[in-house]
């Protein structure tokens, strides 16, 4: 008919006009956008789809840098990835799953590793597997023989009349797992697999097998076809061989835009341990970790998108214009302006908002508090998971990292207590991210898993004391906290499992029990000691102060505590520094002599010789003999247990979060304040936080006002 003819060609044309409009909006983004660029480039690098960069990178601000573009995709990318809530959301009485996919994606090992869970959870009772797999040699077997391991009863089915007679047989109590034949994106007899599953005579639940090693198109494909196939509709997916796969992005990619959660991850065929049950937080990370050094073919470089953009940029309008020489003019004045009548200009403002979006800690840091400022901090154990991993990417393999153990009191609600945390600092000393955190009050233990830990004479029955394991933890309970000693054991435990390189643990004091129970697990420790510690030296006893002047001083070198603006406070004498590094013995009844390291640093004032602070300490065999480091990591220590005195006040106040998430936000706060001040490189960016507090400069007791400063400068201008 001529009329649907002409409807169909305006319809045509409509779409046509809407693809052409958003092909110039977006190409418009790109060139007002460097960084949108860069974005871009690296996303496909990590296997993400052009559909989703342009429907995600279209909300991005154009002012960020190029830290915080990353770190704003990361927080898009988290907010948007379906998962699983919670495994005993899967798990319910009754549950009868699937699973379905293409030939070779590792279903039935899968099938396996499900069905280890389920007896785990529940026995072997609990649990009928079943197959449809009559195609491949040896599928069934392969099954069954699983099936004997875990002595659930294995069932083969061909048709559906076999299916609904063996699914008739499973109580209504028990769980049924599926295994299915593989079938190709493009057979038609995937229909066919769907029809055999809806007409079980009983609700099957779907999941999708995602190989993670097959290309994004591939999976596009795999997706499109399973959701369209007739069947009942997809349930979720398993994304398989994530060990293989050189990258993550593209089975996530699928995953968001098809809108099926990840229920687990499959990194690797042993059964059942390589099956992962993975937040949001940390699927994103894994996908954008960084890919080693190759040649990336399948992803325009920068050459390749200068080539085919053009970076001119368009004309503003009058209006447009008008504003920003208005917000150029007024803003700094309002922010910076001093009793004379000078203030910072626009670039300044901007330069440092920029300096604090690429630094790792304050850009944490400012996630953190943008996260509160909505209504809610993310849950601890997933806020330090994700802190942990920052602090790891950070680190440079061929340099021992430093993890400061911190401990002070606390007055939360009347209530007195115990807060000790954990940071992560590199190599050089700079910090990197806060790490566990727990809080001692009377009323029980509190954790970042919401447990409190068993008590100290049952922390040695479970063998958490010397040669033991990880403390047993207890939800919900109320019971006595652990002694210091047994706390920190525990956490130093904690940040040394999987650190990709070696760790030295400094913390302040500590009994013979905790250093020998460190160093028979050949922990690398470094303990600040009163100057009355006794010790042996030459099998003479005495007290550690004056066992170290039997020692050789040295002076230390002057870059020793760089990148340090002020170390210890000291920066208006501008001392000399000494160390003296010796070998003793500690001592105690019923026990071997315990061969310990001894330390003193001195700071000198280089006018007079005067003597201006000493510091001493204890340090297990496994320490590297080197004065400087062990000097910097000594005052580390200080600076660090400084810094979060500084933002105790924050864990104090009243709140609606539970208190160890915000021990995590107030721990990570107070080392971006402290880093603020701190970091010579930062300078900038302190400069303008401490003229928008009315001073010159900015004082370390007013570092954390001048971040809050700072962060709110970023949403001002980001507005």
């Amino acid at each position: 008919m001529p009329g649907a003819d002409l409807m169909g060609a305006i319809g045509e044309l409509k779409g046509s006009l809407e693809t052409r409009i958003d092909e110039l909006l977006w190409g418009s983004q790109l060139r007002r956008s460097p960084q949108a660029v860069t974005l871009f480039q690296n996303l496909l690098r990590f296997g993400f789809s052009t559909a989703l960069l342009r429907a995600m990178l279209k909300h991005m601000p154009e002012q960020a840098g190029a830290r915080a573009a990353f770190q704003w995709a990361r927080n898009e990318l988290v907010r948007h990835l379906p998962v699983l809530e919670a495994e005993d959301a899967l798990w319910q009485p009754g549950l009868a799953l699937a699973l379905v996919g293409p030939t070779g994606v590792g279903k039935t090992t899968t099938v396996a590793k499900l069905a280890a869970r389920c007896v785990r959870r529940s026995g072997p009772g609990s649990l009928v597997l079943l197959t449809t797999d009559t195609y491949r040699i040896g599928a069934h077997e392969q099954l069954k023989i699983y099936g004997q391991m875990l002595r659930v009863p294995v069932h083969v089915v061909q048709d559906i009349h076999e299916m609904r007679r063996i699914v008739q047989t499973v109580r209504p109590d028990q769980t049924l797992l599926i295994d299915n034949v593989g079938i190709s994106q493009r057979d038609r007899y995937i229909h066919e697999q769907a029809a055999l599953l809806a007409g079980a005579g009983r609700r099957i639940e779907r999941l999708l097998v995602l190989n993670a090693v097959s290309h994004g198109d591939t999976l596009d494909e795999v997706a499109r076809s399973y959701a369209g196939d007739g069947g009942t509709p997809l349930r979720g997916c398993i994304v398989s061989k994530i060990d293989e796969a050189s990258r993550l992005g593209a089975a996530l990619d699928t995953a968001i835009r098809y809108k099926l959660p990840i229920h687990y991850v499959s990194n690797g065929q042993k059964v059942p341990e390589n099956l992962l049950f993975l937040p949001a937080a940390e699927l994103v990370d894994r996908a954008l970790a960084p890919i080693q050094a190759n040649r990336a073919l399948y992803a325009p470089s920068e050459a390749d998108l200068a080539a085919l953009l053009s970076m001119t940029q368009p004309a503003d309008s009058p209006d447009a214009a008008a504003e920003r020489r208005r917000q150029q003019i007024l803003l700094p004045q309002l922010l910076t302006g001093s009793a004379s009548g000078d203030a910072l200009g626009m670039d300044q403002l901007r330069a440092a908002v920029t300096l604090q979006d690429e630094d790792p800690v304050l850009s944490e840091a400012y996630d953190l508090w943008r996260s509160r400022a909505a209504g809610g901090l993310p849950p601890a154990a997933e806020a330090i998971e994700h802190l942990r991993r920052v602090a790891h990417g950070g680190l440079d393999e061929t340099q021992p990292a430093l993890v400061v153990h911190a401990r002070q009191s606390l007055d939360w609600q009347g209530r007195r207590g115990a807060w000790s945390g954990a940071a992560w600092f590199d190599g050089q000393g700079r910090p990197l991210a806060a790490a566990t955190q727990q809080i001692g009050l009377a009323d029980g233990w509190h954790t970042p898993q919401g447990a409190w830990f068993l008590p100290s004479d049952r922390l040695q029955a479970k063998g958490v004391l010397p040669g033991g394991g990880r403390p047993e933890a207890q939800r919900g309970g109320r019971i006595p906290a652990p002694s210091a000693a047994d706390a920190l054991l525990a956490q130093i435990e904690t940040e040394t499992e999987d650190a990709p390189s070696a760790v030295l643990h400094v913390f302040d004091g500590g009994s013979q029990a905790l250093l020998r129970a460190l160093s028979a697990r050949e922990r690398r420790w470094l303990a600040a000691c009163s100057p009355r510690a006794r010790v042996f030296l030459d099998d003479e006893p005495g007290v550690l102060s004056a066992a170290v002047q039997s020692l050789m001083y040295q002076p230390l070198d002057a870059q020793t505590f760089w990148p340090l603006l002020s170390a210890a406070g000291l920066e208006d004498a501008r001392p000399a520094w000494w160390a003296a590094l010796g070998e003793a013995e500690l001592r105690v009844r019923g026990e071997p002599a315990l061969p310990v390291r001894v330390f003193s640093l001195r700071a000198v004032d280089p006018r007079d010789g005067r003597l201006l602070k000493v510091w001493h300490a204890v340090a297990g065999m496994a320490v590297d003999p080197d004065p400087g480091r062990i000097a910097r990591a000594l005052i580390l220590r200080q600076e660090c247990q400084a810094a979060w005195r500084q933002a105790a006040p924050l864990l104090a106040e009243a709140g609606r979060e539970p208190l160890v998430d915000r021990a995590v936000f107030v721990a990570q706060m107070g080392l971006a304040a402290w880093r603020l001040a701190q970091d010579p490189a930062l300078a900038p960016a302190a400069r303008v936080a401490a003229r928008m507090l009315g001073a010159d400069r900015l004082a370390p007791r007013h570092a954390h006002a001048g971040l809050l400063k700072l962060y709110a400068l970023k949403e001002l201008l980001a507005d």
